[in-house]
């Protein structure tokens, strides 16, 4: 019971970053579809509204972004199977995060860019998220050898039996042992 308890109180915060996410994602959209913030304007072109809304999701990006740099600290902090996800973990969130950053930025920048500044913005993070997509890739690439086994050491568990004689691993459909030739048991 106070290892269960110990256990979830090691993971609450990953409750207060989801909190903190949802309720800047609500803010944002409550108060930036508000009369009074859609009506007022800087310069004629930026509202009030763009700007909270750029605020909050921007806020919640930031906030997925940390959530995404703890728990790798955190995976990193365990050994055992899954542990190879400290690797795949902080790329994938940079991934997301510069993909939804394009929107975000742009309710501020929008109203002020004309098409060719427009253009470059738009090849800015078409190289960031290039960038975050190569390195989620070799991070993959480079836990490949962890991923294998976890993905197949539940197979080898059905498929695979091991020699009472040598202890070495066998085919499931194997009669007798290819190291010590001694016969596995009836496979019945």
């Amino acid at each position: 019971m106070e290892q269960n308890n110990q256990k979830n109180a090691g993971l609450d915060w990953i409750g207060r970053y989801v909190a903190v996410i949802v309720l800047s994602l609500i803010l944002a959209a409550a108060i930036g579809n508000m009369d009074l913030f859609a009506k007022t304007t800087i310069g004629g072109k930026l509202s009030a509204s763009h700007i909270v809304q750029f605020l909050g999701y921007g806020a919640a990006l930031v906030a997925f972004w940390v959530l995404g740099q703890r728990a790798t600290i955190s995976l990193g902090q365990h050994t055992g199977k899954w542990s190879f996800l400290q690797h795949l973990v902080l790329p994938a969130v940079s991934l997301i995060v510069v993909s939804l950053a394009y929107s975000v930025l742009l309710l501020l920048l929008k109203p002020v860019m004309d098409a060719a500044l427009h253009n470059i913005y738009n090849w800015v993070f078409i190289i960031g998220i290039l960038a975050c997509a190569g390195w989620l890739v070799m991070a993959v690439l480079n836990q490949s050898a962890s991923l294998t086994a976890l993905l197949t050491d539940r197979k080898l568990a059905r498929e695979e039996s091991i020699c009472a004689g040598c202890g070495a691993r066998c085919n499931a459909a194997d009669k007798f042992c290819r190291q010590c030739g001694k016969e596995l048991g009836d496979k019945a």
